[in-house]
């Protein structure tokens, strides 16, 4: 019988596995190969490829914008903002010297350069014999080096190449005609600033080159026409110096100005005005942006508007320091006679109550020219014994320390301290201290610091009763503002002269205003104070800070304004201040200002003479044939009106002048000018 037999199926072989592990091997050699290129980008061409992509990058060129205008307090333009077409260059990051020397070429061929605006150094011609046949240069170079041993000539770096080279180039080499000088001042003006920043070829263009230059453009990589904004002064030098400068960064600033964004080759202002409102006046600049890739702008350009500066307005009555000037120049020419050394005056004049400065004025005549230039700055800069006019401060302090009382007759009469011997003008016996204010006595001011010095009782010439009392009188004449800044919104002003008395009359001279010098805005802000009451008030030149042109266009639109600003209350009780005023009030009454009534206007006044040293215009003392300094008179007057509600108060010095009247004609005169008074009959008595 046959046998059958069961078949049993072979099992199929799972091909699953070997394809999983093939796959994860692919896998495997991909990441592998990803880790490994990823490896060499990072280290070994990651400084590379760092370098290419820093070539793309944003980059900015900046257009200026105009600057903020400064008008007086009725509106009239001080300094202007005039635009003129000029000729401009910009060179990108990578604009080699060959090709700056290119276009240099090519510009001196359309524009003209006059001789005087040329700034050509001896540099600037090497480095143009270097340019213009590089080979040369180079064979120099080799030349100078195989001169040189061996280990001398490898220890030299780069820079140190250079300058043997420079240095090797003779002056006959660089002697260039005409036509060559003006291509080196264009090659100096196109280098003279960082990459994308402005530099100035050539300030207003002649239509005839703005035309060429369009034309030629595309020969002319980096060069423009664009408007170069420039300063205008209407009054021309009236209270121009106030003003300041608008220039190009001075190099000891340039580090300053960087970190605030500016650019080495940007106009800021440099002093007075322009620098202390900068930040107001520069606006804020235009530019367009681009792109560059290794240097060079790809695509257009997106442009970022700017905006002009802001316009000021100041507190200053151009009219009227026009006035104020005349007046000085009539007082110099008038006060000459029987006053050699008086070539200068200066005038300060504001309002007591807000601070504001109406008109800073100062006047000197040249001797050899017998023309006048302006030295207004001087009021704010030059210090002067400023004698009586002192007086006011040391009467209400007097009052205030209890070393008198209101109305205390003093008799004055000469007083002898040790060698010195101490008296008035002349004897005026019995004077109490409105009398001695009026009047001027200088007796009734040394006993004043005689007793707050002890002296009667201790009878001690020096001491530290002596420095007690220097300290006391210091601290007083500070609170009016004399001896310390004023707080004028100028970049900088002068503290005066300060000394210590080291002996009790030295102290006397000091209050009568002989020890110590200040300046005629000190003066001013001291007067100030008494004439509104004891505030030491802030003088200041802004009035306001208006939106760019709002003004010209008669809608005027005020960002903010000047808040007056009191610094300080005076330590001494009002009736003692008001003691003083009433003793200013009686100078022009019966006294030394008397004057000032022919005005019709109720004022008050104070002269003060004070022994000095002539000056030259340098500040030098002058001196005689034997080397000693020449000893001359300063007249002064301080005052304001009308007394009860002043309006102005002011101070003028007038160094060297020893005729009487003159400093008080002065103030009669600022008064008529200011009130637009007519004298009246007035006797004087």
């Amino acid at each position: 019988m046959a046998r059958h037999r069961v078949k049993v199926p072979k099992k199929r072989r799972n091909h699953l596995p070997l394809r999983l592990n093939l796959l994860f091997f692919i896998v495997f050699i991909l990441f592998a190969t990803l880790i490994f290129r990823l490896g060499v980008v990072q280290i070994v061409n990651g400084e590379l490829i760092a370098r290419e992509v820093q070539k793309t990058e944003s980059s900015k060129i900046k257009y200026e914008v105009p600057r903020g205008k400064i008008y007086d307090r009725n509106g009239q333009v001080l300094a202007d903002t005039i635009s003129n077409y000029s000729v401009m260059y910009r060179r990108s990051q990578v604009t080699k010297t060959e090709e700056r020397l290119d276009v240099a070429v090519k510009l001196a061929k359309i524009v003209d350069i006059p001789e005087k605006d040329r700034k050509v150094t001896e540099r600037d011609r090497k480095d143009y014999w270097i340019a213009i046949d590089p080979e040369r240069s180079q064979e120099r170079v080799q030349s100078l080096l195989a001169e040189l041993p061996e280990e001398e000539r490898a220890a030299l770096s780069n820079q140190e190449v250079d300058q043997l080279l420079l240095d090797s180039i003779t002056q006959a080499e660089i002697t260039f005609d005409d036509a060559t000088e003006e291509i080196i001042a264009i090659k100096h003006n196109m280098e003279s600033g960082y990459a994308l920043d402005p530099q100035v070829i050539k300030i207003g263009a002649s239509p005839k080159e703005m035309a060429l230059i369009e034309e030629n453009l595309e020969l002319l990589p980096g060069v423009s026409v664009e408007p170069y904004y420039q300063r205008a002064y209407p009054f021309k030098e009236t209270f121009q110096s106030f003003l300041g400068s608008y220039r190009q960064i001075p190099a000891e600033q340039r580090a300053s100005y960087q970190a605030k964004g500016y650019g080495l080759n940007d106009r800021v202002g440099t002093s007075y005005l322009e620098q202390q409102y900068e930040d107001i006046l520069r606006g804020t600049p235009a530019y367009d942006v681009f792109t560059t890739y290794k240097g060079q702008p790809v695509g257009e350009p997106t442009r970022v508007s700017g905006n002009p500066g802001k316009d000021i307005i100041l507190s200053t009555d151009i009219e009227f320091q026009k006035e104020v000037d005349e007046i000085l120049k009539k007082a110099i020419r008038a006060g000459r006679s029987g006053s050699p050394h008086f070539d200068r005056a200066f005038v300060v004049v504001m309002n007591p109550k807000t601070g504001e400065l109406l008109a800073l004025s100062g006047q000197e005549l040249d001797l050899e020219t017998n023309e006048f230039k302006d030295v207004s700055t001087g009021t704010v800069l030059r210090a002067s014994q400023i004698g009586s006019t002192i007086k006011g401060a040391t009467v209400a302090f007097g009052l205030e320390e209890e070393v008198i009382k209101p109305g205390e007759y003093i008799y004055d009469a000469p007083i002898r301290i040790g060698s010195s011997l101490k008296s008035s003008y002349r004897n005026m016996g019995n004077i109490n201290d409105l009398d001695a204010l009026a009047m001027s006595s200088n007796i009734y001011m040394f006993q004043i610091a005689l007793r707050l010095a002890d002296y009667y009782s201790t009878g001690q010439i020096v001491g530290d009763n002596v420095t007690e009392a220097f300290n006391t009188m210091e601290h007083y004449y500070k609170q009016f503002g004399l001896g310390i800044e004023t707080g004028i919104d100028l970049p900088y002003e002068s503290i005066g002269f300060r000394s210590v008395p080291d002996r009790v009359t030295l102290l006397m001279d000091m209050s009568i205003g002989q020890f110590i010098s200040y300046t005629p805005i000190q003066l001013a802000q001291y007067t100030s104070t008494l004439a509104n009451g004891g505030y030491r008030v802030q003088p200041h030149l802004l009035k306001e800070i208006i939106e760019p042109g709002s003004l010209d266009e008669m809608n005027k639109q005020v960002v903010s304004t000047f808040q007056p600003k009191a610094l300080n209350k005076v330590d001494i009780r009002d009736e003692f201040i008001q003691r003083s005023r009433q003793g200013f009030r009686q100078g022009v009454e019966t006294g030394t200002s008397r004057i000032l009534q022919q005005t019709g206007m109720t004022a008050a006044g104070k002269t003060g003479t004070a022994q000095a040293i002539a000056e030259g215009p340098d500040g030098q003392a002058k001196r005689n044939a034997n080397g000693e300094p020449i000893k001359t008179l300063n007249s002064n007057h301080v005052g304001w009106a009308p007394y009860d509600d002043p309006e102005i108060a002011w101070a003028i010095i007038m160094p060297g002048l020893e005729a009487e009247g003159v400093n008080t004609r002065v103030a009669h005169d600022i008064m008529k000018v200011y009130f637009d008074l007519e004298d009246v009959q007035a006797q004087l008595q």
